[in-house]
């Protein structure tokens, strides 16, 4: 996983890019793509927002 930070007019730009998927059960719903964009949707536009809201 990396996450990448950069400077933009009026914020910041983030880049996250999930690599190794592939070490993943390919099988299994719940280790599809999809799923895992899922997922890292709802935690950059919900749960991290209010983290960072508290740790500033």
């Amino acid at each position: 996983m990396t996450w990448e930070l950069f400077e933009e007019a009026g914020g910041t730009r983030l880049v996250l890019t999930h690599t190794g998927l592939e070490s993943f059960p390919q099988d299994h719903p719940s280790f599809v793509r999809s799923s895992f964009m899922e997922g890292w949707g709802h935690f950059l536009d919900h749960a991290l927002p209010g983290y960072l809201a508290q740790a500033a």
